[in-house]
C-alpha cells in the first residue's frame, strides 16, 4: 500500500488556526495525515475527535495514535452523525471529501480502473449496496441519470445503453470489465481514461458522498464553539458547490420581507476564493483537483 499523503497541509493549518489545548474534530480522518498536524498542534492538552467510515481507516488510526490518550476514534459517516450526542463542541472541524489514496491503491477494493479488482467502491465494507449493484440491477435510464448527475458524463445515455446490454448477457464483476465496456463504447479523447467519469459517479451514489456531505454542513455549524474554524476539502464541481452554498448561507445576513437585517451573520469568510491544490500542492498527484474552503464563526 502506498503512503498517503495528507492534501493542502499547510494550507489547512493555515485556515484552522490550530493552538495549544484545542480540540478539534476531523470527519474524515482516514489515515491520520490532516490529524496528525493538528494533534502536533494543539499539544497534550488538546484532543482530536477522528471519525471515518471505512473499517481499515479506523484501525490504521487505532495503530498510528495507540499511544496518545487525547485522541478519540470512532467509525461512523460523518453525514449520519448526531452532531448533539456523537460531538462535543469543537474548535475546529475538517473534513476531506473524496476517496483516499490507500483506497485506490487496493485493487480489492474495486476503486479504479487502472486496476483489475471486483467491482466494488464501498468505503464502508460493512453495507451491503456495492458498484456492483448498481451496474447489474439498474435499469439503463437509472444508470444514465446517476452518470450525468454525479459524473456529469455527457455520452451517460451512450454509456448506460452499453453497460445494461453487457449485464443482460452476463453480470459485469470487475473493475476492468466495465472500463473496458465504457473505452469501446466511447473510445479515447484526450489525456482523461474514457471510464473517469462513470467510475467517479458510480463511488459517489454507492457512498451517498453528496448527501452524506449535505448532511454534515446542515449540522455540524451547532457544535463549533466561539471563533470555531470549518474547512473542507472538496475534489469536484459538485461537491465544491455544495460547499461553497453552505458556506456563503452562514456567512450572509438574514433580511426580512422588506430588505432590512433582522439577524447578523454568525460566520465569516476565510478563504474569499477557494485555495487550489493545483499551484499550491504539485508533489501530491490527488491535490491537483482539490479545493479548500473555510469559514470562522463570528458571534
Amino acid at each position: 500500500m502506498k503512503r498517503h499523503t495528507p492534501v493542502l497541509l499547510e494550507n489547512v493549518l493555515e485556515v484552522l488556526k490550530p493552538q495549544k489545548g484545542e480540540i478539534f474534530a476531523d470527519m474524515t480522518a482516514g489515515y491520520g495525515g490532516h490529524a496528525q498536524a493538528l494533534l502536533d498542534a494543539v499539544g497534550p492538552s488538546g484532543h482530536g475527535y477522528l471519525y471515518d467510515k471505512d473499517p481499515q481507516a479506523i484501525l490504521a488510526l487505532q495503530e498510528k495514535f495507540k499511544s496518545n490518550s487525547n485522541i478519540t476514534i470512532t467509525q461512523l459517516d460523518f453525514g449520519q452523525l448526531d452532531w448533539q450526542k456523537d460531538v462535543p463542541s469543537v474548535d475546529m472541524i475538517l473534513a476531506d471529501i473524496g476517496v483516499s489514496s490507500p483506497q485506490i491503491d487496493q485493487p480489492e477494493r474495486g476503486f479504479s480502473f487502472m486496476h483489475d479488482g471486483p467491482l466494488d467502491m464501498r468505503m464502508n465494507q460493512d453495507q451491503d449496496f456495492s458498484a456492483y449493484d448498481i451496474v447489474n440491477t439498474y435499469s439503463q435510464k437509472q444508470l444514465a441519470d446517476i452518470l450525468f448527475k454525479y459524473g456529469e458524463e455527457r455520452q451517460s445515455r451512450r454509456i448506460a445503453a452499453a453497460i445494461t446490454a453487457s449485464a443482460r448477457v452476463e453480470p459485469i464483476k470487475t473493475t476492468a470489465q466495465l472500463a473496458d465496456i465504457i473505452s469501446r463504447e466511447i473510445g479515447k479523447s484526450g489525456r482523461i481514461h474514457p471510464a473517469t467519469k462513470s467510475f467517479q459517479a458510480l463511488r459517489i451514489a454507492v457512498n451517498d458522498e453528496l448527501g452524506s456531505l449535505q448532511s454534515a454542513l446542515d449540522k455540524m455549524p451547532q457544535n463549533l464553539s466561539s471563533k470555531g474554524r470549518i474547512a473542507i476539502i472538496s475534489f469536484h464541481s459538485l461537491e465544491d458547490r455544495i460547499v461553497k452554498q453552505a458556506f456563503k448561507a452562514l456567512c450572509t445576513a438574514v433580511r426580512d420581507e422588506f430588505g432590512q437585517i433582522v439577524s447578523e451573520p454568525l460566520y465569516r469568510a476565510v478563504t474569499k476564493k477557494p485555495i487550489t491544490g493545483d499551484k499550491l500542492d504539485k508533489s501530491n498527484p490527488r491535490a491537483r483537483s482539490a479545493k479548500l474552503r473555510a469559514v470562522e464563526k463570528i458571534n
